[in-house]
């Protein structure tokens, strides 16, 4: 028997068809991967096979049982939604007793499994800590925590690791990797395409239909012919029909050496209490320079960013962005720099002109000047049939190019995008690159954050940060090329997690 059988299924909203008569089986012990563009219908198909949808037409089955009425196996069932409902004032062990309860698991059952999974989720030191005051990556770890707390027999997971670094998405994975050796099934949607290569089996949904399902390997002699050794993201992008016009079009390679100066920092320190988030960093980002900023989840970046864009004040040291002291002049940086938060700033109540509007007031801008930068906004974002849908409406893709436009209204020297890309599929990815590199070519300075490594590899200069220090700086390949072993040069991502495991060896001896 297979673990998950789906015939036909459909799920319609009014007049929007999201899953269309989708036909899959997933044997047992398989890990499937489910990948496809924003609104392509991956969570309404995982939120069906759970029963927290009713499909509108055709059937499943989990475990034998229909989807519609899970109750004989919903205790051999495990689901992590992409807002996993931790309880941020509970502590770690009291969330996973929790769900514990939840699931009706004795006592004596569950303290020992949450041991083993805190031991393999490195969640251990952490066990009275609030959920709240976790990082990024230590909060998706305990939600997978609390999904297996009741021994699954089929695991689904909703683009579990959408914003977690590489160091917490492999330790993610090992976890993963260690239920299948116990036999479960697990169906993961992800935005990741280097972890779907991971994956025994892969579905590529557009529009909620499936276009191809086959092994990784299989699937890359669908990519276009001319490309050597295709992966997985070059299938996606060829299976949906878009040509080599969605590679990223770097501009030359400027020569930054005599440029002045938009970023510089001495010594940068901020302290919350006794705890030191961002320790004494020092650098200079030349103008028009791309400058990716990287580090695990929780090592200083946005605290450092913030402090660049005149939110946060500083607890020493000195800093300059567009000429003018983090310190003393906050007001005058705001009015020089374009930001991009994590979550895109946007209301969602709110339609796409009134969204502009809205920044174009905040920034002051003249009507006539308003509605030419309006104009370009949307036709950058290609948002011109959907000027007057809110922006809650959006794919994820078409809400981070109108944030990304409020964000430049006012033309500013500098721009700051704080992981602008987590989550969005890789088409619209290549397209925002596209965007960065446009923008660079003009003259403007970006200073970026991202948990990509393919995307940092479109940056100018990298600089790593860990524990609130500056661990490495410089160009990707000078970064791989100082790493090298037998010849054979590092990707983006072992640099990354062999720097960090490095300095925590260095940490444990000292």
């Amino acid at each position: 028997m297979h673990a998950i059988e789906i015939s036909n299924l459909t799920k319609r909203f009014v007049d929007l068809t999201a899953v269309d008569d989708l036909n899959l089986t997933i044997p047992k012990g398989e890990l499937f991967g489910l990948v496809g563009s924003d609104g392509a219908g991956k969570t309404t198909t995982l939120r069906m096979l759970t029963g927290v949808l009713d499909a509108s037409s055709g059937a499943a089955t989990v475990l034998g049982c229909p989807c519609h009425d899970l109750e004989p196996v919903r205790s051999h069932i495990g689901y992590m939604s992409q807002r996993f409902g931790l309880y941020p004032d509970l502590t770690v062990m009291e969330n996973i007793r929790f769900h514990a309860d939840i699931f009706g698991v004795p006592k004596g059952e569950w303290t020992s499994r949450a041991e083993r999974l805190l031991a393999m989720s490195g969640l251990q030191p952490f066990v009275k800590r609030r959920a709240g005051a976790l990082s990024g990556g230590m909060k998706q770890k305990l939600g997978l925590c609390c999904a297996l707390i009741h021994t699954p027999t089929v695991l689904f997971l909703d683009e579990p690791t959408n914003g977690v670094d590489p160091v917490s998405r492999r330790d993610f994975w090992r976890i993963l990797d260690s239920l299948l050796a116990e036999g479960v099934t697990i169906v993961v949607a992800t935005a990741y395409l280097d972890e779907a290569e991971r994956c025994h089996r892969v579905g590529l949904l557009h529009h909620g239909r499936l276009l191809a399902c086959d092994t990784p390997q299989n699937l890359k002699a669908l990519a276009d012919p001319v490309i050597e050794h295709p992966t997985l993201e070059d299938v996606f992008i060829t299976v949906m029909g878009e040509g080599a016009d969605t590679a990223v079009k770097r501009r030359p390679a400027p020569d930054l050496r005599s440029a002045s100066s938009a970023v510089i920092l001495e010594g940068l320190t901020r302290c919350f209490g006794d705890f030191i988030a961002v320790n004494k960093i020092s650098l200079t980002v030349p103008k028009g320079e791309i400058f990716g900023f990287l580090g695990p989840n929780g090592a200083g970046k946005s605290t450092t960013i913030r402090m660049l864009c005149g939110i946060l004040e500083p607890s020493s040291g000195d800093g300059q962005v567009a000429g003018f002291d983090v310190a003393t002049q906050a007001e005058l940086i705001k009015e020089n720099i374009g930001y991009m938060s994590q979550k895109f700033s946007l209301y969602e109540d709110l339609t796409v002109a009134e969204n502009i509007a809205f920044y174009g007031g905040i920034y002051r801008l003249p009507a006539k000047e308003l509605a030419e930068r309006a104009d370009w906004v949307i036709e950058m974002a290609e948002l011109t049939e959907r000027r007057h849908s809110k922006a809650g409406e959006l794919s994820a893709g078409w809400r981070q190019r109108l944030a990304l436009g409020c964000a430049l209204l006012h033309k500013p020297p500098i721009i700051f995008l704080d992981e602008p890309t987590a989550g969005v599929d890789p088409l619209n990815r290549r397209r925002f690159w596209q965007l960065i590199h446009h923008l660079a070519a003009d003259g403007v300075t970006v200073f970026v954050t991202t948990h990509y490594m393919d995307e940092a590899e479109y940056c100018d200069r990298l600089a790593l940060i860990y524990r609130g220090e500056l661990v490495a700086v410089g160009t990707p390949l000078e970064l791989k090329q100082q790493r090298v072993v037998d010849g054979v040069l590092p990707s983006l991502e072992q640099v990354f997690i062999d720097l960090i495991e490095e300095r925590d060896q260095q940490e444990g001896s000292v």
